[in-house]
């Protein structure tokens, strides 16, 4: 009997070892699980709740569109296009070129810059962005843009036909003034810079014009040439070709100093009239575009630029290369609109 006793408590006693040792065990399991999931929580509160790599966006996964404001032909539209040939080096997708016409460029930069802010909408946005602006033209201006990177920039040229009676800025403002001849001038509609150029020259020399306006220069220029219009001004880009080709006399240039294309044509200025101006031309895309989209744009944006084909590129076409960051562009924007508002209220002022 006692015997047996004995063997019954041995037993109770592996039992509740048993019990005892499996407590523990659940219990340092539990503590190692709690452990684990406060470290990792941890982890997640300093890296953030994705990796990088579960984070990154892939942009672009499909054509990106660019907004051009003008007609085929022009130097924006051919800027534009230089840029989206080189552009292929740097995507898999194309830049397809979209040219919106109408209102001097206000259109087509209203639809670029207030289009869908996915990063597949860039515009090129030129000077109009603020003579258009300091006219009232538009209700928008450059704060409703967000810049990338300036292309190009150009001084004004005073051009007529190869049949005009005129020969010099000084010929014209005579015959102006003693015949009280209105010539008709071409620019690329009401509010483009080169309209605001023909009403400094206007207002400079005290003569009048008879306005003409259109969807861009290089329409303007077909009218000049097919006796429709009397004077045009323009980039030289956009009258270079026909100057060399005898189509077009060059009267004046809206410069500070004389351009090394024809340093036999005086300025403006040397003529006796404090006023010069100029044309720009950029890239710029919505407000808003998710950040490392923005990126990706701005690092596009940065090699199609500096590269030394799209130099080449623009340097065949006449159009002056002219680079600025996004930093330094945005800077410059602002003081020329600062610089066209000004001029214009002496102009106003002066009527």
């Amino acid at each position: 009997m006692k015997s047996k006793w004995l063997r019954i408590a041995h037993i109770s006693m592996l039992v509740a070892l048993t019990i005892f040792l499996c407590s523990c065990s659940k219990s340092t399991t539990e503590s190692r699980i709690k452990l684990d999931v406060e470290e990792n929580t941890s982890r997640i509160g300093l890296e953030g709740p994705l990796s990088p790599q579960a984070d990154e966006v892939v942009f672009p996964s499909k054509s990106i569109y660019l907004v051009v404001p003008y007609a085929p032909g022009g130097g924006t539209d051919s800027i534009a296009r230089a840029f989206a040939r080189v552009a292929k080096k740097y995507l898999d997708y194309p830049i397809i070129i979209v040219n919106k016409v109408g209102e001097g460029g206000g259109r087509g930069m209203r639809e670029g810059i207030f289009a869908l802010n996915d990063g597949y909408t860039l515009t090129m946005v030129t000077s109009e962005l603020n003579t258009l602006a300091v006219f009232d033209f538009i209700d928008f201006s450059y704060e409703d843009v967000d810049p990338l990177t300036l292309l190009n920039s150009e001084q004004g040229i005073v051009v007529v036909s190869k049949d005009s009676l005129v020969h010099t800025i000084d010929e014209l403002i005579e015959s102006a003034r003693d015949s009280k001849k209105k010539y008709s001038i071409g620019s690329a509609g009401e509010g483009s810079v080169w309209h605001l150029a023909a009403k400094g020259i206007e207002n400079s020399a005290q003569i009048q014009f008879d306005y003409k306006y259109y969807d861009g220069t290089s329409i303007a220029l077909v009218d000049l040439l097919g006796g429709k219009t009397d004077i045009v001004i323009a980039g030289l880009s956009e009258v270079k070709a026909h100057i060399d080709a005898g189509e077009v006399k060059v009267l004046s240039v809206l410069s500070d100093s004389r351009l090394s294309e024809f340093p036999e044509v005086e300025t403006f200025s040397e003529a006796g009239y404090d006023f010069s101006i100029g044309t720009w031309r950029g890239l710029g895309i919505p407000k808003h575009v998710d950040e490392n989209i923005k990126g990706k744009l701005l690092d596009i944006a940065q090699k199609v630029s500096q590269d030394e084909e799209f130099i080449a590129t623009l340097k065949v076409l006449n159009l002056n290369y002219d680079y600025k960051s996004k930093s330094e562009f945005e800077t410059f924007i602002k003081a020329d609109f600062n610089t066209l508002e000004l001029l214009n209220q002496k102009l106003d002022a002066q009527r």
